[in-house]
């Protein structure tokens, strides 16, 4: 009996031996601070350097004083911040109108040719070159004469 009492004893001490290691682990905590700081992102700025000034007329026409067969603007497309990987750079051509309408805005030509495709801590030139197609019909030719060609251009660098 008294085996059987000890046995019981042992054992009660045991399992409050378990418990208690067990509460004792499970109370240890350890706290540490973390700072993580949010950067700031990186704006792309694109200025206009030169504009050739005429009176756009397309190709092959008698020019005048003042005629131009083409116009080009150039821009310089830069970071304000240096990157650690070049960005793709590309530019979209919008909202081409002619004296505000899209009615014959297929005979106005924008070629855009960037220096590079790319773009990363140094600045990349792009030049933007307007034509026109010469009208094939006098209506054509009278709705654009002495017109104002308009048109958007948006300039964009993404991750390659």
């Amino acid at each position: 009996m008294i085996r059987k009492l000890s046995a019981v004893v042992l054992l009660l001490f045991l399992v409050a031996g378990s418990a208690t290691a067990f509460a004792f682990w499970d109370n240890l905590t350890d706290e540490t601070d973390v700072t993580v700081t949010v950067g700031e992102g990186v704006t792309l700025s694109v200025t206009p350097d030169t504009f050739s000034d005429g009176n756009l007329v397309p190709e092959g026409v008698v020019l005048k004083d003042g005629d131009v067969e083409s116009i080009e603007i150039e821009y310089t497309v830069s970071l304000d911040q240096d990157i650690l990987n070049a960005l793709d750079l590309n530019v979209t051509v919008s909202n081409k109108l002619i004296n505000g309408s899209a009615d014959n805005i297929g005979l106005v030509n924008i070629d855009v040719n960037p220096s590079t495709t790319t773009i990363q801590n140094s600045d990349v030139t792009v030049t933007v070159t307007v034509t026109l197609t010469e009208p094939s019909t006098q209506a054509e030719y009278d709705a654009i004469i002495n017109g104002d060609i308009t048109f958007d251009l948006t300039f964009e660098a993404t991750q390659q």
